[in-house]
């Protein structure tokens, strides 16, 4: 019944018995390691709905937008369809999104790689209180960023590191531009890496 007002409210009600079968298939078949991936994909779709998405530079840039849950090699453990930002998702969607996402994985010092739509200290701080760790790049106006870290003036190839009393580790570093990166794993350590032509190079660190 397309009239039924509950659909307002639940626009998954006819597909979530479906979606629901899908992930306990796809989850009773594998056990994740330790290593996860959060990201969203595009379902390609042309059709008339009210949270058909339009994302430019995507492969299909029309379609119905999923958040993944992905383990080494792609595997997709679990997913979430997104229905538009007035649906059940309204308010911080970016960190509701990954904690139902990983909902079950706590408490496995799992280390969740994500993109800078998620990244945030606020979450990183609250995954590592379920025992989850959270590593990824940062946008420069994501909330209870460090002030420090952000306004830093770097010359190329210098790091600055600042760490938080909750363990969270921000940084960063000036290549060609300047980019920040939010890690609850790693310190301000860094390693030589080889570099075209055989040379190693090793970037001078600035942690005050």
């Amino acid at each position: 019944d397309n009239d039924d007002p509950l659909l307002e409210n639940d626009r998954l009600r006819k597909l979530y018995p479906l979606i629901k079968i899908l992930v306990e298939r796809f989850q009773d078949v594998y056990t994740p390691e330790q290593k996860l991936c959060i990201d969203e994909t595009m379902a390609p779709f042309r059709g008339r709905l009210r949270f058909r998405q339009y994302i430019k530079n995507k492969r299909h840039e029309f379609g119905i937008k999923v958040y993944k849950l992905c383990c080494d090699g792609g595997y997709t453990y679990n997913l979430q369809v997104y229905c538009g930002s007035d649906g059940v998702q309204a308010g911080q969607a970016f960190a509701n999104v990954v904690l139902y996402l990983i909902d079950g994985l706590f408490s496995s010092d799992r280390q969740l790689y994500t993109d800078n739509y998620y990244t945030c200290v606020s979450l990183a701080t609250a995954l590592l209180d379920k025992k989850a760790h959270l590593i990824g790049t940062l946008r420069s106006d994501s909330k209870y960023n460090p002030k420090e870290a952000v306004q830093k003036k770097l010359k190329a190839k210098k790091l600055f590191a600042q760490e938080s009393e909750t363990e969270v580790v921000v940084l960063k570093w000036r290549g060609k531009w300047d980019v920040l990166m939010l890690s609850a794993v790693h310190k301000d350590d860094l390693k030589q890496v080889k570099q075209r032509g055989g040379e190693t190079d090793k970037p001078e660190v600035v942690v005050d």
